[in-house]
C-alpha cells in the first residue's frame, strides 16, 4: 500500500514538472495572408476625362450622343452665338477700313518723300549756280525753307502712317479676341475615346466651368483598387491580381500591380455611401488586366484578390 501510494506521488510530480515546463516554453506562430481582398472599379489608364464648358450659354445643337465614339477635334455641341458672331463681322469690317486707312497712308508718305527728294534735288542745283554767280542767295535761302517744311510734312506723314498702322494692329487683337470668344461656344473632344455620358439637352443652359460631359480614352482598362491600411506593407509591384464580378465565384479577368500610392488615403472612391464613420484608410493600387474571361465595363464594381504567394 505505501509502496503505490509512493507511485503515485512520483507520477504526480512529474506531471506538474512536465505543465511548468510547457508553460515556460511557450509556442508562437506568425500568420502571413497568402491574398489579399480589396475593392475596385474598372476604369481606362489615366482615367476618365470630365469635360468643362469653357463658356456659358444655351444650348443650341447637339451633335453626338453618350456611347459614340469620337476623335479629337469632333465638334460636340454648340452654344447660341448670335451676338458673338455679330462682333466678329463688326471687328471684320472695321479691319478692312482700317486696312484702307493704312494703304492711304502709305500713298501720301510715298509722295512726301518723292516731294522731298525733288525740293532736296533743287535746293543742291541752286547752291551750285550760287557758286558761280548764276543764282541769288535770297533763292537759295527760299528753296531752303521749302525743303525743311517737305521735312517736316514727311515727319508728319510717317507719323500717320505709324498711327494708322497701330491702329490696325489693335482692331485684329480685338477681332482675335471676338473671334476666339465665338469660338468657345463650339465644344470640340479633347482627345480619342468614347462618349460616356452627355449632361445638357438642346436649350438647355449651360454654366462656365461647369462639367457636361465625360469620355473615357482610347486606352486600355484598369482596375483601382483599394486595399485596407493592414495589409498596406504587403503589396508589390508585379503581384498577380485575381478580378472577379461581386457575388460570382468565376474570374473576370487576372491581371497584375501596375501602380501602388506612396502614401494612405481615405477610404471614399468605392464607398456606397457618405455615412460611413469607421475611421479607416486604405492604399490605393492601380492593376492592369492581362487576360480577361468576361467583359469588363467602364466602372464595374470589382472584387480584387491580390495573390501574396
Amino acid at each position: 500500500m505505501k509502496r503505490q501510494i509512493a507511485l503515485f506521488l512520483i507520477l504526480m510530480l512529474l506531471i506538474a514538472c512536465g505543465n511548468k515546463q510547457e508553460k515556460s516554453e511557450p509556442v508562437t506562430t506568425e500568420l502571413t495572408p497568402s491574398q489579399i481582398v480589396g475593392i475596385g472599379k474598372v476604369a481606362p489608364y489615366g482615367g476618365v476625362v470630365n469635360l468643362a464648358a469653357p463658356a456659358s450659354g444655351i444650348v443650341n445643337e447637339i451633335f453626338v450622343n453618350a456611347g459614340d465614339s469620337v476623335n479629337k477635334g469632333d465638334l460636340i455641341l454648340t452654344l447660341n452665338s448670335i451676338d458673338e458672331e455679330l462682333s466678329v463681322n463688326v471687328a471684320n469690317t472695321r479691319i478692312k477700313s482700317q486696312e484702307l486707312s493704312v494703304e492711304s497712308a502709305q500713298i501720301a508718305l510715298a509722295q512726301e518723300r518723292i516731294a522731298h527728294s525733288e525740293k532736296l534735288r533743287l535746293l543742291n542745283d541752286a547752291k551750285e549756280l550760287l557758286e558761280v554767280g548764276a543764282t541769288t542767295g535770297e533763292s537759295v535761302r527760299l528753296l531752303q525753307n521749302e525743303f525743311n517744311q517737305s521735312g517736316e510734312q514727311l515727319k508728319k506723314a510717317e507719323n500717320d502712317l505709324r498711327l494708322q498702322q497701330s491702329q490696325l494692329s489693335e482692331l485684329k487683337i480685338q477681332q482675335a479676341t471676338r473671334a476666339n470668344d465665338f469660338e468657345k461656344t463650339k465644344f470640340y473632344a479633347p482627345i480619342d475615346g468614347m462618349l460616356l455620358d452627355l449632361a445638357p439637352k438642346v436649350g438647355e443652359a449651360l454654366n462656365l466651368h461647369q462639367q457636361y460631359a465625360r469620355i473615357s480614352p482610347n486606352k486600355p482598362l484598369v482596375v483601382l483598387v483599394e486595399i485596407d491600411e493592414l495589409f498596406a506593407d504587403y503589396l508589390k509591384l508585379g503581384q498577380t491580381c485575381i478580378i472577379k464580378l461581386p457575388s460570382s465565384a468565376d474570374i473576370a479577368a487576372i491581371g497584375e500591380i501596375i501602380r501602388i500610392s506612396p502614401d494612405l488615403k481615405k477610404k471614399s472612391l468605392f464607398s456606397d455611401g457618405g455615412t460611413d464613420l469607421e475611421d479607416r484608410r486604405i492604399r490605393e493600387i492601380e492593376v492592369s488586366l492581362n487576360r480577361t474571361n468576361k467583359t469588363l465595363f467602364i466602372e464595374s464594381k470589382v472584387e480584387c484578390s491580390v495573390q501574396l504567394n
